[in-house]
């Protein structure tokens, strides 16, 4: 019997709920998740190692946590329809409106449990008194309510009908449509990259000019909207910093640092997806990355003292060794848009515990992490000390010039 195929832009749930592979991936994973609050003395040791953070530490962490489950749904990813649908079965737009109310009303609902599990697990793992509870649940639904609001629209009439899913016209949806197409078709061959954000027609004046580093500069410009996530999670560091000390400080840093500053390298990313767009900048490889590299570096400086400022004002300033991630992640993020295309001519398949494993197609995935996973081992398990600097600023140019 062969497997249903799945139409790029499909609803995930119907795939969930229908009995096969997906179904026991999500069955594995609930029991997985339900699992840990039975092995909390074994996260005790892993994440309260050291002088733990009071309650108020911990319920920061969660608001912050919080605060980017919310951010993501205000970027509306449930407003789209396929466009033959739209074209040829679209009878009046009422089914049309309540498939999209109702991707809005899962997607809420779904940050909702996941936010919940995620502060009753440190609820959990901290063991705190009763007041932090009811406090930790009215910090969720306060940023719940408004969040569903501003995604949903104003003067909603009916939970069916949400005014955003009544005004949404066929250009959105189509564009919609086809950003779900590239994040599945992404997913579907393993390619997460082409995931990159686009940047939006914000440059102006003397960056108009062509020249590389403003090249570099209007790639960054462009996707200012991804600063405030940048922001929480440099925050979010910070109070793990606090609340999780079985972490090490360049673990937090490397990992925060990545998820921020990741976004903004889709400008060179772009030009490495497209052999046109590198051909018109005639420039030579290693001379573009040093400049995107560069700009990087400087939004890794920023990105850095706002992390400087978080741990400041907990009193808890981080180890010597973990401001040198900053310009190392700015080198990751450079290997990793620059990755070269994935070859899917020879996987290199081979037997694991788990089944067979695609290894060339594994080590072209993680170029990039790679030498980021490295980097941020030794900067944990080392001393601030020539040889930890020589090293790292090693790490750096390798992941530029190569």
């Amino acid at each position: 019997m062969t497997a249903a195929l799945r139409l790029p832009g499909e609803s995930r749930l119907r795939r969930v709920l229908s009995g096969d592979w997906p179904t026991f991936v999500a069955f594995f994973a609930v029991g997985l998740l339900v699992s840990a609050f039975f092995r909390l003395a074994w996260w005790r040791d892993v994440l309260l190692t050291g002088p733990v953070g009071s309650p108020a530490v911990v319920l920061g962490l969660f608001a912050v946590c919080c605060a980017l489950g919310w951010r993501s749904l205000l970027r509306r990813t449930f407003l789209w329809a396929d466009p033959a649908t739209l074209t040829w079965a679209d009878f009046g737009n009422a089914d049309r409106v309540r498939a999209v109310s109702g991707r809005l009303w899962i997607a809420w609902a779904t940050r909702l449990l996941a936010l919940g599990y995620l502060g009753a697990f440190l609820a959990a793992l901290y063991e705190v008194p009763g007041w932090v509870w009811p406090a930790g649940g009215g910090v969720l639904l306060a940023g719940a309510v408004p969040a569903f609001v501003l995604a949903a629209g104003a003067g909603a009439s009916s939970p069916v009908r949400l005014p955003v899913a009544v005004r949404a016209g066929r250009q959105e949806l189509v564009e919609g449509w086809a950003e779900r197409v590239v994040r599945t078709v992404s997913l579907t061959f393993l390619d997460p990259l082409m995931m990159l954000p686009s940047a939006r027609p914000a440059v102006t004046g003397s960056l108009r000019r062509r020249s590389l580093p403003r090249l570099a500069a209007a790639g960054i410009v462009g996707r200012t909207r991804y600063l405030g996530s940048a922001v929480l999670l440099a925050l979010a560091a910070a109070a793990a910093h606090v609340a999780l000390p079985g972490i090490p400080d360049a673990v937090l840093a490397g990992l925060g640092g990545f998820a921020a500053l990741l976004p903004f390298g889709g400008g060179l990313g772009e030009l490495w997806r497209s052999a046109g767009l590198r051909r018109w900048v005639d420039a030579p490889d290693r001379t573009l990355r040093a400049w995107h590299g560069a700009a990087l570096a400087a939004l890794a400086l920023g990105w850095g003292l706002l992390l400087l400022a978080g741990t400041a004002l907990l009193d808890a300033p981080l180890t010597g060794t973990a401001w040198l991630v900053l310009p190392l992640v700015a080198a990751v993020v450079v290997r990793t848009v620059t990755r070269p295309p994935l070859d899917y001519g020879d996987l290199g398949m081979t037997d694991t515990p788990f089944g067979q494993a695609p290894v060339r197609l594994i080590a072209q995935l993680v170029r990039g992490p790679d030498l980021g996973i490295a980097g941020v081992w030794l900067l944990s398990v080392s001393p601030l000390g020539w040889f930890t600097v020589l090293t790292t600023f090693a790490l750096v140019a390798w992941c530029v010039l190569r």
